[in-house]
């Protein structure tokens, strides 16, 4: 479980998987708690649903799943992974969905954004390689 949980001061954080990939830009190499989630804290196939990744600085959680297009599974995703305690601790939460090609908006995923924020969770979502700076969190 602790190889699962790095403290890391890079200037670009990288998450990423397959054809998918976020980067957040870290100049002034804050510190970063970088959750592996699926595959490390949840093994693969334990836990169907959560996200691939969790970056905790200050007090924020950014909650990143790498997915091919479907964003409505992907928010369902961040949602379970969010009700772990282990993630309540920050206030301030964002999901970052990076996606191989944007879905259409249809019904599905127009009512997973309106549960992420009922959740006060922030949504991001955009091709990859996608990259963020600190301040798209505050």
């Amino acid at each position: 479980m602790s190889n699962c949980i790095q403290s890391v001061t890079h200037s670009q954080i990288k998450c990423e998987e397959k054809q998918s990939k976020f980067i957040l830009l870290n100049p002034e190499r804050k510190l970063v708690d970088y959750i592996t989630i699926d595959g490390c804290m949840y093994p693969r196939g334990h836990h169907e649903l959560c996200c691939d990744y969790a970056l905790n600085f200050d007090d924020t959680t950014v909650f990143v799943e790498l997915k091919g297009s479907d964003i409505a599974h992907a928010i369902k995703q961040v949602l379970a992974t969010k009700q772990d305690a282990k993630f309540s601790i920050n206030t301030n939460k964002s999901a970052v969905i990076v996606t191989s090609k944007m879905p259409k908006d249809d019904s599905s995923l127009r009512q997973q954004k309106i549960n992420l924020k009922k959740q006060n969770i922030k949504l991001m979502a955009g091709n990859s390689p996608l990259t963020k700076n600190f301040a798209d969190f505050e």
